[in-house]
């Protein structure tokens, strides 16, 4: 029977890599669409520095090696990236002033 709000069963087993990063994924997906995908935690994966890290807190270079990870567990490499992107275009959008208003 899966536990409670985790839809897997339980066990004394981590998830495999492959979980835990299709997890992480929707939930960027979620925040990303309530506007909040910068404060959800990245994995950790047992082989990257970038485990427990806010999404919003990587590089772009940190996202491009996170990208690769993703690629090496047979998911798409782009699907990070554009998250990322997104993220970022919203950020500098709610940072720039509003051109209608400072229109003479």
């Amino acid at each position: 029977m899966p536990a409670a709000g985790t839809g897997r069963a339980m066990s004394d087993r981590p998830p495999r890599p492959e979980d835990a990063w299709d997890e992480f994924i929707d939930a960027l997906d979620r925040a990303g669409q309530a506007g909040g995908a910068h404060t959800v935690l990245v994995p950790s994966l047992g082989h990257d520095t970038l485990g427990g890290r806010p999404f919003g807190d990587l590089t772009r270079h940190d996202v491009r090696r996170l990208a690769r990870v993703g690629g090496a567990l047979g998911r798409r490499e782009t699907t990070i990236v554009t998250i990322w992107d997104d993220m970022q275009r919203r950020k500098r959008r709610a940072l720039a002033p509003d051109k209608k208003k400072n229109r003479r």
